[in-house]
């Protein structure tokens, strides 16, 4: 087992780089379309008082469990155990959340290649002159064909392993302290010409007026399963990435900010997003084709449409590239740890992996797409297995783990000292947090 030997050099690097984790495609792509498809301002309503009551706990935990670990994820588990007279088989929580972030990865990096493709389209010119035929058709013979869906893979995955191959400072705390505001500012500037050529006005009724009549059992569980999942709980990102921590960083602010952060950057993508949706009199409730075909024949009927597509899926692809870089570093560095290997050998030895296991992903929209288990595709059984199985048990198992098995004056010391907060972290993890995880768990079985 592998102690760690690197650290964040500064809050900020760490505050970036734990951002960036949380921001991805869930903000950009899926919480915009879940909100268009599950009643606007109601869902939005959910979505926030999970982050406050379920997700932020359950970020501490894992960040407690890192920094008290302090060495990959499985390891920081199994050494707190053995601290505190646990089997070392506790260490199996690490283990869950780390393969949850492989099997995301595997097919994280194919739906990055879409947006990847369509950056290449945008700087073409591809999307100027779009119609709503040939919109829904650009994406469907992007998915008909392999070859150009591994092409687009193999590139993202080779531009986060030249991060990952190098240390912390040089590579991931580095790569972050750059994306994060590129990533802010490309977001900026699509909700500023959303707020000038769109329909603003629209954009936030719908985002932030509420429908009760709309509240259903499914609307909730979608909006506390994302909601959960938002912030990059439950994959172990955060656990190893507190394993950098040094003991200047007060963990419950950090992960506040996190969350908050989080959330603003979700809320000004949809308001962006939908400003320009709104705008063009085109349907918000697109589901999954709101990025791919929806928004490419918004951009190809306004002025400037073009460079606005290119803006566009440029951020995406910035917000894909720093939660991609977050999943990896878990895996290559339970890798390392595990394994013994040096950095460039695991870095290698895992992308390759991740490469291969998202064939599977790749081929299940084309040539596998008739093989199916349980009635989903190879990629819908990816997707379901993590989200409904393995995210919520990892982030279940981290809170208990945390809250309960950690003594209350360790745990105090971690989280940057006792008090309200403390005290308030301590009873929302160790009762509502879990009651919140659990049933989403049930809901999504």
């Amino acid at each position: 087992m592998q102690k760690n030997t690197s650290f964040w050099t500064s809050n900020l690097g760490f505050i970036m780089a734990c951002v960036g984790a949380a921001v991805g495609l869930g903000n950009i792509w899926k919480f915009p379309y879940m909100t268009g498809t599950q009643g606007g301002g109601a869902f939005v309503l959910i979505y926030l008082l999970t982050i406050f009551a379920i997700a932020i706990p359950v970020a501490v935990a894992e960040l407690i469990i890192g920094r008290k670990g302090n060495s990959d994820a499985s390891t920081s588990v199994r050494l707190i155990a053995q601290e505190n007279n646990r089997s070392p088989a506790w260490g199996a929580i690490g283990g869950i959340g780390v393969l949850a972030a492989f099997i995301l990865i595997t097919f994280y990096a194919v739906i990055a290649g879409w947006v990847g493709a369509y950056v290449w389209r945008a700087l073409t010119g591809q999307i100027s002159g779009l119609d709503a035929q040939s919109a829904g058709s650009m994406f469907a013979d992007l998915l008909a064909s392999p070859g150009e869906m591994i092409f687009h893979q193999v590139v993202f995955l080779t531009l986060i392993g030249l991060v990952l191959v190098r240390k912390l400072s040089a590579g991931l705390e580095r790569a972050n302290l750059i994306l994060m505001p590129a990533l802010v500012i490309l977001l900026g500037l699509i909700a500023i010409y959303g707020a000038v050529a769109g329909d603003i006005v629209a954009a936030a009724h719908y985002l932030f007026t509420p429908d009760f009549s709309k509240i259903t059992p499914e609307v909730i569980q979608s909006a506390v399963g994302h909601g959960f999942f938002s912030v990059g709980v439950g994959s172990a990102i955060l656990i190893t990435y507190g394993g950098y921590l040094n003991k200047s960083i007060h963990i419950g602010k950090a992960a506040i900010i996190i969350g908050l952060a989080d959330t603003a950057i979700a809320l000004l993508a949809g308001l962006g997003i939908f400003s320009i949706v709104f705008g063009q009199s085109l349907d918000p409730a697109a589901g999954t084709g709101l990025m791919f075909t929806t928004l490419p024949l918004a951009f190809a009927q306004v002025t400037g449409g073009g460079f606005l597509a290119l803006m566009f899926f440029a951020l995406v692809y910035v917000a894909a590239l720093t939660s991609g870089l977050a999943l990896g570093e878990v895996v290559i560095r339970w890798a390392e740890g595990r394994f013994g290997w040096n950095r460039s050998r695991a870095s290698y030895i895992v992308l390759i992996a991740t490469f291969l296991i998202g064939l599977m992903t790749v081929f299940s929209f084309n040539i596998w797409q008739d093989v199916q288990i349980a009635g989903r595709t190879l990629f819908d059984t990816k997707d379901y297995f993590v989200t409904a199985y393995l995210m919520p048990l990892g982030g279940l198992s981290a809170i208990l783990f945390a809250s309960w098995g950690i003594p209350i004056a360790t745990l105090s010391q971690v989280f940057g000292g006792a008090g309200r907060g403390f005290t308030s972290w301590l009873w929302t993890a160790r009762l509502l947090s879990p009651a919140g995880v659990i049933w989403v768990f049930l809901n999504g079985l």
